[in-house]
C-alpha cells in the first residue's frame, strides 16, 4: 500500500486531493489543527477506501511542532508521497501584520518556511520513486531581501505574493540538493475558504486544481523530474528573481535559520 503526507486536507483542494487518494487506496498521514473536524474525514476516507487515515494533530505555523511531527513521520518509514497544500492567503485585513510563535511573518511561515521545512525533512523517508509536491501560486512578488520578514510597508496580498515566491525559491534549491520536489500552480481562484476570505469571485473548481496536483504528483512521465514550476499541466517560468543564486541562497539560508529558532 502507498503512503501519503498530506497537508490542508479537511477543506477545500486538500480535501479533494485526499478524497483522490482515499478512492486509489492510498494510506493517508494527515497534519490537522482540529481533531472534530479530522475525525469527521477520517470517517469520510475510510467509507472511500482509504483504511487507515492517520491524523497528526499539529499546528502548522509552530515549526518546532512540524519539526517533531516530520520526525515522527521518517521513523513510521514507507513514505511515497508528500503534498503540501496547506496554506492562507491575505487576509480579511490585509492591512494587519501577523506573526508566529517565534516572530516570523505568518503568510512566510505557513506558505514557504513550513512546506520547506517539511520538504527538507521529509526527504529522507522517501522510498524509492517518492515525490514532493509544493502547491504554489503564479501570484508571485519580487522579495527584498534586506526585509524577507516583511516589517516595511506591509501588506497581506503582497505578504502572500511574496510567500509564493519564497516556496518557488525554496523548490529549486531542495532539488539542488537532490530532493524530488516541484512546484505546482493548481488553477486560478478556486472556491476556497482563503479565496472567499481575500474577497475574489471563483474562477475555477476544485476538481481543476486537485486533477493539476495529482498529475505532478502520480503521473509516470514526470518521475524523473525536479525542481520544476508548473503552471496546471505547463512547465512554467517562475518570477525573474528565483533564476538569481545569489538570491535564493539569501532567501534558503533564512528559511534554514527561522526553521530552527525556539520559541522561548
Amino acid at each position: 500500500m502507498k503512503t501519503a503526507f498530506l497537508t490542508g486536507a479537511t477543506s477545500g483542494m486538500g480535501h479533494q486531493i485526499a478524497r483522490d487518494l482515499a478512492v486509489r487506496g492510498w494510506r493517508l498521514l494527515l497534519p490537522v489543527r482540529d481533531l472534530q473536524r479530522g475525525d469527521r474525514l477520517a470517517v469520510e476516507l475510510h467509507h472511500l477506501g482509504c483504511p487507515d487515515a492517520a491524523l497528526m494533530h499539529c499546528d502548522l505555523s509552530d515549526h518546532q511542532q512540524v519539526s517533531s511531527l516530520c520526525e515522527h513521520v521518517v521513523e513510521l518509514g514507507g513514505l511515497d508521497l508528500v503534498i503540501n497544500n496547506a496554506g492562507i492567503g491575505g487576509g480579511v485585513d490585509h492591512c494587519t501584520r501577523e506573526e508566529n510563535a517565534v516572530g516570523t511573518e505568518l503568510r512566510m511561515a505557513v506558505n514557504a518556511l513550513t512546506p520547506h521545512l517539511i520538504a527538507r525533512e521529509l526527504a529522507p523517508g522517501l522510498r524509492a520513486g517518492g515525490r514532493i509536491v509544493q502547491v504554489g501560486s503564479a501570484a508571485q512578488a519580487e522579495l527584498p531581501l534586506d526585509d524577507l520578514n516583511f516589517h516595511s510597508s506591509y501588506d497581506g496580498f503582497e505578504a502572500y505574493m511574496r510567500s509564493k515566491l519564497a516556496l518557488m525559491i525554496s523548490t529549486i534549491e531542495l532539488a539542488a540538493r537532490g530532493v524530488p520536489v516541484n512546484v505546482v500552480h493548481p488553477a486560478t481562484q478556486m472556491p476556497t475558504s482563503m479565496v472567499h476570505e481575500d474577497g475574489m469571485p471563483a474562477r475555477a473548481t476544485i476538481d481543476d486544481g486537485a486533477l493539476a496536483v495529482l498529475r505532478v504528483a502520480l503521473d509516470s512521465d514526470l518521475a524523473d523530474i525536479s525542481g520544476e514550476y508548473f503552471e496546471r499541466f505547463d512547465r512554467a517560468t517562475p518570477h525573474r528573481q528565483a533564476a538569481d543564486p545569489q538570491a535564493r541562497r539569501a532567501v534558503v539560508r533564512w528559511l534554514d535559520d527561522r526553521a530552527s529558532r525556539r520559541s522561548k
